[in-house]
């Protein structure tokens, strides 16, 4: 750094840490300048402090880490916020007793309620049948034969419902299934069973929350990510739903925004494409601010391997009794996925696609081709999870320009899921090959790690960094097991050749997670110009036992300079 002269002066300077930078050359300096909500300048304690002046605030951090907040590229905002202050939250409940004293109790609070929603039930909680088909209406029933009682999957994918909401809604045994979707029935009988997976949950209304009900629940998440040390995410919302968006929009208006947000909502087959994107160019023109921009298309390429609804080249395991099929698993077909691609990218909107199966994202790739992928400029095309997929569609998305969205809180044997579920439903072999992270990272792909919140409920990425390193247990205290002592333990290490290193994991919570969102001109590295959004961490991540990166606390999370999280005001 040359000798400052006639230079700006700090506002802040913070002196003796180990700060991470997150640039291509991994550069680490010991003190950090700010000014004007910008990075002023990084560099040694002599370099920086020459950026001191008369009114700097100069702080030394001893020893304390610092790097650039986390970027979470994959949420759902307000994540469970709504269910917590509104609804019958079951995030917590970890078995179908549990949900059900939970919706007990809600019924007993708000005797008002003309209709009970709720949101959070684990499949995994289920057992024999329900395991496959979703929970029955049955249990439901038993809480209330007149009131309707609809509940939300924790990942989003499936809602039980008791009779008395299929009444409601007008859906009976004789509703045909919806385009990529499955209203469950009894396999014997044909009764409906209780549960609607996938296109057939938008035979349901929305509910309908209140501006005011928005923001409070907005504000609620923002100091939870805050919390965490994100300062950035992209969210995403279903089709047709503004007012997430306008909600957003009122906040930064307000000043009360703190969070660099990018939205993104769903693109279904169900209405004509030119129509969505008109509406979704209308969005933009009405809510784009500076912090909040309406970037993005979500688009569904399959389900979920829980639901049976995941395209997969190979059928489920044999016990489970049922076929990856085309016409059911793949939400959309060829031709219109491309067009649709298409579309996107002439009005102007990023392509970013949920792919659970490797049959799902081999027809994604496909798509990005006949769309022309391989031409567009700076236009980052993103498929999301990539539970199953081949080794050679990994150098096809390098060749696409793909960016690959991972969520690595998935990439280990969760404690009493992935036994139940992944390797229930796929066969322990295939399940074992789950989430190549290593594989992609490798082949040159940008990675970018986030939490898809609601669907982990806590989305701590110091969890995910540790998890992405060892490939095994963290959070344990949340799966209600004892904790593992070394990462080699077997119970639940997942694919150790898949294990990356700790600045890999850093970087894709920061300037790949920017990347993703197009604002790496604006944040995701601690540069000079850049803008001041950053944590102080007690202790060096990549200088702790790999099982104790979740250990690591966030003791303040900086966003346009400012503090925003301080740990020591919740003690």
């Amino acid at each position: 750094m040359a000798k400052a002269e006639n230079i700006l002066q700090a506002d802040w300077i913070f002196t003796n840490a180990a700060v991470w930078v997150s640039d291509a050359a991994e550069t680490v300096a010991t003190a950090l300048a700010v000014k004007g909500g910008h990075i002023l300048a990084v560099g040694s304690d002599a370099e920086v402090l020459a950026y001191a002046g008369r009114h700097t605030e100069v702080e030394d951090l001893r020893g304390r880490f610092v790097m650039p907040g986390f970027i979470d590229s994959h949420t759902h905002a307000p994540g469970t916020a709504l269910s917590d202050l509104y609804d019958v939250s079951l995030y917590t409940c970890k078995t179908p007793e549990a949900c059900l004293r939970a919706v007990r109790r809600f019924m007993r609070d708000y005797p008002e309620a003309g209709e009970i929603r709720g949101a959070g039930w684990d499949i995994a909680g289920f057992t024999d049948k329900e395991l496959i088909h979703g929970p029955r209406k049955a249990r439901l029933d038993e809480l209330s034969a007149t009131l309707p009682i609809i509940l939300r999957s924790y990942d989003g994918h499936s809602v039980w419902m008791n009779s008395a909401a299929f009444a409601r809604y007008g859906i009976t045994r004789r509703t045909p299934d919806p385009a990529g979707g499955v209203i469950e029935r009894d396999p014997h009988t044909g009764a409906l069973w209780g549960t609607l997976k996938e296109e057939a949950a938008k035979l349901l209304p929305p509910k309908a929350y209140s501006a005011h009900q928005y923001s409070r629940a907005l504000k609620l998440y923002q100091t939870r990510m805050h919390r965490y040390g994100i300062t950035g995410v992209l969210s995403i919302f279903g089709a047709g739903l503004g007012a997430p968006a306008e909600a957003f929009a009122r906040l930064e208006a307000d000043g009360g925004l703190a969070l660099r947000v990018r939205f993104a909502q769903e693109i279904t087959p169900d209405r004509p494409v030119a129509e969505q994107m008109a509406s979704l160019k209308d969005l933009k023109a009405r809510c784009d601010g500076e912090l909040f921009k309406v970037t993005t298309a979500k688009f569904f390429a399959d389900g979920v391997v829980e639901g049976g609804t995941a395209f997969l080249h190979a059928p489920y395991a044999a016990k489970v009794g049922r076929e990856s099929d085309e016409n059911n698993d793949a939400v959309w077909g060829l031709k219109d996925l491309a067009a649709a691609f298409a579309a996107a990218q002439r009005a102007g909107f990023q392509v970013f696609t949920h792919s659970i199966g490797d049959a799902a994202t081999r027809r994604v790739l496909n798509a990005l081709r006949l769309a022309g992928a391989a031409g567009w400029r700076d236009a980052r095309p993103v498929i999301t999870h990539l539970q199953l997929v081949r080794a050679q569609d990994i150098r096809r998305m390098k060749r696409l320009g793909v960016v690959a969205s991972v969520q690595p809180f998935w990439h280990m044997k969760e404690p009493n899921w992935w036994r139940r579920v992944d390797a229930t439903m796929l066969g322990s072999r295939r399940a074992t090959r789950e989430y190549p992270l290593r594989s992609l990272f490798d082949a040159g792909l940008t990675v970018a790690s986030s939490s898809d919140h609601p669907i982990t409920v806590q989305p701590d990425p110091l969890v995910a960094i540790e998890i992405g390193v060892t490939r095994n247990l963290a959070a344990a205290k949340w799966y209600g097991v004892k904790d593992i002592g070394h990462a080699e333990g077997k119970k639940h290490l997942l694919g150790k050749g898949q294990r990356v290193s700790v600045e890999r994991m850093l970087a894709s919570y920061t300037r790949n997670g920017a990347t993703l969102m197009g604002c790496g001109d604006e944040c995701g590295a601690l540069t000079p110009g850049l803008a001041a959004d950053f944590i102080v961490l007690d202790r060096d991540p990549r200088d702790v036992p790999p099982v104790e990166i979740e250990k690591c606390e966030v003791l303040r999370t900086y966003f346009d300079g400012r503090m925003v999280w301080d740990s020591a005001s919740e003690a």
